[in-house]
């Protein structure tokens, strides 16, 4: 507003000077004084004339407050500017001043003379034009203003729903882990028993630091799937062998905060649990283009002691996080691979501060 102020009456001088050399029979100095003081003044009032408007609690008081403040500012404006016209002729030109209006109205002789004698015209275009200006301003900043508190109460939700969908990944995998530490205790294993608590209390605090970071780097969070993975292992012994594979370089790469642990508890509920014999489960990690690419897959439960299906809780999760943080651009592929499952989690590929 302070530049928009500037910027018109910086015109108005121009034009008041144009307009007393043309019409006016003054000293150059005269009125060159006049158009400075009168810019001057125009500045002022028209910064005043904002802030009035800014009073205003809805818009159409504010454009109330504009209409009646242009046509006071302007009638303010042309009484100043007969005075200081007056006084100035009085000190720099002393002599006699005659302007003579002729007309058979009296209204258009006073209006005329008005014209005549001050820059009315000049000020009401340039106060109106403030006006509509500053109008259109302040509309522009309360739209910006409304479309960055939308922002963030979106960024709020999201953030909110993002925890609460990270939150409905893993309970039942800590009633399982507790049932297995009750066991281990009642059969006499109490060092494995001790050993899956120290476990358990490390993915525990590691789940509960990533509320404040929704991204962790691929290092971070295989270290919280292998702190899971170990506690698997000594429920199910051998029937569980785990494998990483992960192209070198891509540690410091980010990926969501436990988007993993529901696709890793797939494979432990789908395969290991119900399964005879060995199974493999591999988490893989490899780049491609812009993007990362990281697998969760197993063998399958080969002659499986029976098995329910699974709801699609945790993929739907998974899913419905990337589409909250990336949109179109990250993507979960889930299906059969042989007789095993494939998880393939697509993400743009972003790097931890300070990693190329």
């Amino acid at each position: 507003m302070l530049r928009l102020a500037a910027g018109l009456w910086a015109l108005g001088f121009c034009a008041m000077v144009a307009s007393s050399i043309a019409n006016r029979f003054e000293p150059l100095t005269a009125n060159l004084l006049r158009a400075l003081l009168m810019a001057l003044a125009g500045w002022v009032f028209s910064l005043a004339l904002w802030r009035l408007s800014t009073l205003a609690a809805r818009p159409r008081w504010a454009i109330l407050s504009l209409g009646l403040g242009v046509l006071a500012a302007t009638t303010a404006h042309t009484l100043l500017d007969l005075q200081v016209e007056g006084r100035l002729q009085a000190w720099l030109d002393p002599g006699p001043h005659v302007r003579r209006i002729v007309s058979d109205s009296v209204l258009r002789a006073w209006v005329m003379s008005l014209i005549a004698e001050s820059h009315v015209v000049i000020f009401a275009t340039l106060y109106a034009f403030f006006g509509m200006a500053s109008t259109i301003l302040r509309s522009a900043a309360e739209t910006r203003e409304r479309e960055a508190q939308l922002a963030a109460a979106r960024t709020l939700a999201v953030s909110a729903q993002l925890a609460m969908l990270r939150h409905q990944l893993n309970p039942h995998f800590i009633f399982n882990t507790l049932n297995a530490i009750s066991s281990l205790v009642a059969i006499g294993r109490r060092d494995d028993a001790e050993a899956m608590i120290g476990r358990l209390s490390d993915f525990l605090r590691a789940s509960l630091g990533a509320d404040a970071q929704p991204l962790a780097t691929l290092d971070d969070e295989l270290a919280t799937l292998e702190n899971y993975l170990d506690i698997e292992a000594v429920r199910f012994g051998a029937r569980l062998r785990v494998a990483y594979d992960h192209e070198p370089g891509l540690g410091r790469a980010l990926i969501p905060s436990f988007l993993l642990q529901p696709l890793v508890e797939n494979a432990i509920k789908h395969a290991v649990s119900p399964a005879l014999g060995p199974v493999d489960v591999r988490l893989s990690a490899r780049r491609e283009a812009d993007d990362l690419l990281v697998s969760v897959a197993d063998s399958g439960a080969g002659h499986a002691c029976g098995q329910a299906p699974g709801t699609g809780t945790g993929l739907r999760n998974v899913r419905e996080r990337l589409a909250l943080l990336y949109g179109g651009r990250a993507s979960l592929e889930a299906g059969r691979q042989g007789e095993g499952y494939l998880a393939e989690v697509r993400v743009p590929l972003q790097w931890a501060e300070g990693c190329i």
